[in-house]
């Protein structure tokens, strides 16, 4: 089980919510919820994964991005230091790949990171 999986669980179980009731809160069935719980559902978007931290209370949990922000490439720590990003909009780029790449200049970063703050209307 990954620890994003535990994390979940755990916090669910913590805050006495069945998966039905945590499942609907998020907008999603049951039966991928206790897929995501067993670290069976891979690739979540970042907005199932947003939702979930967010109604977790996970959002400020500072082992979620102690341990994350290990993975942090240079050339995005690079522009969310320039940019004073939040810790877990750093992360939701982190986990964000296409083809299996990254962006590799802080510039490319930004304009990813732009393109996402337009298409989400934030």
């Amino acid at each position: 089980m990954d620890e994003f999986a535990k994390k979940v669980r755990d916090r669910r179980l913590q805050e006495k919510l069945s998966q039905q009731e945590l499942a609907d809160r998020v907008g999603i069935s049951r039966n991928y919820l206790s897929q995501i719980e067993r670290g069976q559902a891979t690739n979540l978007s970042w907005q199932l994964m947003e939702k979930l931290t967010s109604i977790l209370g996970l959002k400020g949990d500072p082992t979620v991005t102690q341990a994350e922000m290990a993975d942090i490439p240079l050339s995005l720590a690079e522009f969310a230091k320039s940019a004073g990003l939040p810790a877990d909009d750093t992360i939701m780029l982190a986990r964000l790949k296409y083809r299996g790449q990254q962006p590799t200049t802080p510039e490319k970063w930004e304009l990813l990171y732009n393109v996402i703050k337009m298409t989400v209307g934030k």
